[in-house]
């Protein structure tokens, strides 16, 4: 598969973070994710779920601790950069989520996480590694939607506790993307509201 990524869509996601910042709109974790899943050009499945995931957490952070909108934006470019890392297709081709990467991705950025790192390092590791379990606990076909709710849903209660943040996350999370996935699980998803 040939995946072709645009750069102007990156910079929207980037755009549309530093916009919610600005204006300092603290809001739910999946309402941030939607609301990058929104922007028009974001297909239903494609690799920008990888950069979607830390940049929304990233954001909601600078927004509950009072960032810079320097540093959010200096964070926002090394979380980009990193997620053009992550293949597309990683779940299938190498069991290893790009919802769930996203999570270390922003625990590693907030954390000052490195490959020497003690705790952080840790902490990235395990994250990834309990949101790969929740996402694991539903069959296949991926579904990026799908994957980034339950990543953010397992992932959000761990970041509060090990990085002293309050992040929310909402329990009954109801997803309005399934018309437009020919593969929905539909009834078998967690998320899953018929119209």
């Amino acid at each position: 598969m040939n995946i072709v990524l645009k750069q102007e869509i990156f910079d929207r996601i980037t755009e549309v973070c530093l916009e919610t910042f600005s204006a300092g709109e603290m809001c739910r974790a999946e309402e941030m994710l939607m609301k990058l899943m929104d922007i028009q050009g974001v297909p239903m499945h494609y690799p920008y779920h990888h950069y979607i995931m830390p940049a929304a957490l990233l954001t909601l952070a600078a927004i509950e601790r009072q960032s810079s909108r320097e540093e959010l934006s200096a964070q926002l470019c090394e979380a980009e950069q990193r997620a053009r890392t992550v293949p597309g297709g990683v779940c299938g081709n190498c069991g290893s989520c790009g919802a769930a990467v996203g999570v270390g991705i922003f625990v590693s950025i907030f954390s000052g996480a490195s490959p020497m790192a003690r705790e952080s390092w840790q902490w990235a590791n395990e994250v990834v590694g309990k949101c790969l379990l929740r996402i694991a606990s539903y069959r296949g076909p991926r579904c990026c939607k799908r994957t980034l709710f339950l990543a953010v849903q397992e992932g959000v209660p761990y970041i509060d506790e090990r990085l002293n943040l309050n992040l929310e996350v909402g329990e009954e999370i109801q997803c309005h993307y399934h018309k437009k996935n020919a593969d929905c699980l539909e009834k078998e998803c967690p998320f899953y509201k018929e119209a």
